[in-house]
């Protein structure tokens, strides 16, 4: 199973959230402590930099080797500052038909277009139903799907209901077309007769803002024992957590966000990026989180997904 890392806030250097805390996001990548396997297929990230020339043009670091190896992206860490970030850690099935390569790794930005979108989750028998999804997606937008992941097509999918992909979106209606894909997905697995339990955990954002959500299509129905999923039925819930607060760092000699009374800086991960758990708060499941920014702060909602 993938993991996912989402940051809005104030400046922080790459390598704190990366790197520095005890059960850090390169860290999981070889030892997850909420999965019993490996993360085996790449790792990317988008981050914005609003101090910088162009705070609304991310920079993009996308590999299929795992990070903990990564020199480069070490040294980058250690140099850059991000206000916004999507990485990504991807999992693959243990499969000689199981295609990794950078075309499949995550975040997934297409060009000309500021939101991008990471996915922890797998839809079950995905190729049945990868086709029919071109009834609602824009003819503009599929030319850009060069991989075979679900999530790519995901992507795709929300980003084709907004009313211009290329323009500047609020959080608002990217809330609904990542809802409206949710509903999509579910109409096309049930004309297949898929009810194979199925989690898609989507984290988008465009440096502004914030979309995440923690969902997952017939839960209880699990594959065979032998398959990849069978074997994380003590996991089979797949988790979402989040920390908000003042800037994150490292407060009282342990990696978290600050205290106060003004809510500036969230981080969301599949598990919480520290062994201590308890300055974190599981994000509830069958739900959508949407953050969004007023007079210098963060709007944290829980919304409840109908779907």
């Amino acid at each position: 199973m993938c993991r996912l890392l989402a940051y809005l806030g104030e400046t922080v250097p790459l390598e704190d959230l990366l790197y520095a805390s005890d059960s850090s996001f390169v860290h999981q990548s070889v030892e997850p402590r909420l999965m019993s396997l490996l993360n085996l297929g790449g790792f990317g990230a988008v981050a914005w930099d609003g101090t910088s020339r162009r705070p609304d043009r991310p920079w993009v670091y996308r590999t299929p080797s795992l990070p903990v190896f990564d020199r480069n992206l070490r040294a980058l860490a250690h140099k850059a500052d991000a206000t916004a970030l999507l990485a990504h850690v991807r999992g693959v099935s243990y499969d000689e038909h199981e295609t990794v390569g950078a075309q499949n790794v995550h975040p997934f930005h297409f060009p000309g277009t500021p939101v991008a979108m990471v996915m922890n989750g797998t839809l079950d028998r995905f190729g049945e139903m990868r086709y029919d999804l071109l009834r609602w997606i824009g003819p503009e937008l599929v030319k850009h799907i060069e991989g075979t992941t679900d999530t790519e097509w995901i992507y795709a999918l929300v980003l084709s209901g907004l009313e211009d992909p290329a323009a500047p979106r609020g959080v608002e209606e990217v809330a609904l077309a990542a809802e409206r894909a949710l509903g999509i997905l579910r109409d096309v697995r049930a004309a297949h007769g898929i009810d194979t339990q199925s989690p898609v955990n989507l984290a988008l954002s465009d440096g502004r803002w914030l979309v995440a959500t923690r969902f997952t299509y017939d839960y209880g129905w699990y594959q065979d024992a032998s398959t990849f999923f069978g074997g994380e039925r003590e996991y089979d819930y797949t988790t979402l957590w989040f920390t908000a607060g003042s800037a994150y760092g490292e407060h009282d000699g342990a990696w978290t966000v600050g205290g106060g009374d003004r809510t500036t800086s969230i981080v969301l991960a599949s598990e919480p990026l520290t062994v201590d758990r308890s300055r974190w708060l599981e994000v509830p499941e069958y739900s959508m989180l949407v953050v969004g920014q007023h007079d210098g702060e963060l709007r944290i909602e829980t919304r409840e997904l109908g779907i």
